[in-house]
């Protein structure tokens, strides 16, 4: 009897007794299911952000912003005595003193009411400078983006995103236009192109000149953060150290500013991604030993009551190995069917969830598997069928001839 006969006999077990084998792996579809689906989910996330990341500089990006307000004490949040700020002299010096950058640009964020005749739209106004549309991957759908003339005469110039351009102006071309920003009139010199980043619709941003923003509505020179754009990913290191540097010998308390780079945000998402796998790992540790044990225990009741047919297969001439590897196959088959249906179950739970997530963020959200971990999935299953069942088949195959043709 060849290795395929064996697998054969395991099938047709599985066939006469369908309901109590569906109910024997039940422990192995969830875990394999759960593992499947978590992991799904998980590398879905990790290229999400990864992909929406490389669109404002990935890997490439050093994000710098001032001290916290606040430190922890005792497990509670206590306000600083100090404070220290991001100012235009930062800027000045992390662009004349480091070396292999792109670009530095700043950013100030304020809330304001826009108005436009009688509609208004509440707006996100963001402060830059020239380059921060082609920075952030954000294209022009009409007029032209901030210029440097802009920010040196502190011109009131603003380009707005699509829904505020929608909410003010319908159909008609803003371009040109003035607007109401808190009362004061601005000039509308473009209208962006629709935009989201991570689920977050960029169409109320209103961009106007840095320096507008802190001379005539602010009333300071603070900055919000800097990105610092790096010329190759491998010199984000030494960038970083050289940023440290700056702001140490501008501030006195320049190790308190926080200075972070696109590589560590993409660590933290892997870090996530590790912990959702574990989580899942966990939950899958659980269910297979669950499933396990029932396929131990319905392997041992199969060799009850087929003890009769052992003992013929024997008299005729089947040797012990035979037995013990016919049962061990029917264990890992009986397995290797909940782990097929684990996966099954876990493609559906990762599209499903993935779908859910699409419909209410309004953005892609993919649900990834990889052939690693289907295989991974399978061989597991596998394992632990021949893993429960060598204990049944050995006790198979220890059965006496004689008194297996006895029993009734």
């Amino acid at each position: 009897m060849n290795a395929l006969d064996l697998f054969l006999i395991g099938l047709s077990q599985l066939q006469a007794n369908a309901l109590r084998s569906l109910l024997t792996i039940l422990g192995i579809t969830i875990g394999i299911g759960s593992v499947i689906g978590v992991v799904s989910i998980g590398e879905g996330l990790r290229r999400n952000v990864v992909s929406q990341f490389s669109q404002i500089g990935g890997a490439n990006l050093v994000v710098v912003q001032p001290p916290r307000t606040y430190q922890i004490k005792n497990g509670r949040r206590v306000p600083r005595s100090w404070r220290e700020y991001l100012t235009a002299r930062d800027l000045t010096a992390i662009g004349a003193e480091v070396d292999r950058i792109r670009a530095a640009l700043p950013l100030v964020g304020w809330n304001m009411r826009a108005r436009y005749q009688k509609a208004s739209a509440t707006g996100e106004v963001q402060g830059t400078l020239p380059g921060y549309h082609q920075a952030m991957d954000w294209e022009l759908a009409r007029g032209r983006f901030l210029s440097h003339w802009d920010v040196k005469t502190w011109r009131r110039v603003c380009v707005i995103g699509d829904k505020i351009a929608e909410d003010l102006f319908g159909s008609l071309n803003p371009v040109g236009r003035e607007v109401k920003l808190n009362g004061e009139r601005y000039t509308v010199i473009g209208a962006m192109k629709p935009r989201s980043f991570f689920g977050r619709d960029w169409g109320n941003q209103i961009v106007v000149p840095v320096t507008t923003l802190q001379k005539r509505v602010v009333g300071n020179d603070y900055y919000s953060i800097i990105f610092v754009y790096v010329e190759n990913a491998a010199h984000v290191k030494s960038v970083t150290q050289d940023i440290r540097k700056v702001l140490k010998r501008l501030h006195k308390r320049g190790d308190a500013f926080r200075v972070d780079t696109g590589e560590r945000v993409l660590e933290n998402v892997d870090n996530v991604t590790l912990i959702m796998k574990l989580v899942a790992g966990g939950i899958a540790g659980i269910s297979l030993m669950v499933g396990g044990i029932g396929i131990m225990n319905i392997m041992l009741v199969s060799v009850t009551e087929r003890t009769r047919e052992i003992g013929i297969r024997k008299a005729i001439g089947a040797k012990r190995v035979h037995i013990l590897i016919q049962f061990i196959i029917e264990s890992a088959v009986l397995s290797l069917f909940g782990g097929l249906l684990g996966i099954l179950c876990g493609l559906g739970f990762g599209l499903g969830i993935s779908s859910l997530i699409e419909y209410y963020s309004e953005s892609e959200f993919p649900s990834v598997v990889s052939w690693n971990a289907v295989m991974l999935a399978v061989a597991i299953s596998g394992g632990i069928g021949v893993f429960f069942g060598v204990y049944p088949a050995v006790r198979a195959s220890a059965l006496d001839p004689v008194e297996a043709l006895r029993h009734e």
